[in-house]
């Protein structure tokens, strides 16, 4: 689960779905949370993962402070989520990455 959220790049964020989806778990987005609740690890940037809405942790208080520095905006209290999501590249059924295999088509056409 660490692992996929060192891989969000700053000025982006990532759902609790969405992680646990690329972490291999698709429908365990409140054990997301629950993982990056407890983590201490300084490694990790737990601050760009957010709810489904954009809303931030409540009780995480510096996240909105550490959004705005890597240049995230807001629309009211949510992250802009049209403008920040990070759409990691996912391996389908096969483990072809599935962005990868449209842009060969489309070379061959």
């Amino acid at each position: 689960m660490y692992d996929v959220v060192r891989r969000i790049p700053r000025g982006r964020v990532a759902t609790y779905g969405m992680v646990a989806m690329v972490a291999g778990y698709a429908r365990a987005a409140r054990f997301a949370g629950l993982a990056l609740h407890h983590c201490d690890d300084p490694s990790v940037p737990c601050h760009r993962v957010v709810n489904a809405s954009g809303g931030l942790a409540p009780h995480f208080v510096s996240q909105r402070g550490r959004l705005q520095r890597e240049g995230v905006t807001f629309a009211g209290r949510n992250v802009a989520l049209g403008r920040h999501l990070w759409t990691p590249r996912l391996p389908d059924e096969r483990g072809v990455e599935a962005s990868s295999r449209r842009r060969a088509r489309g070379r061959a056409g």
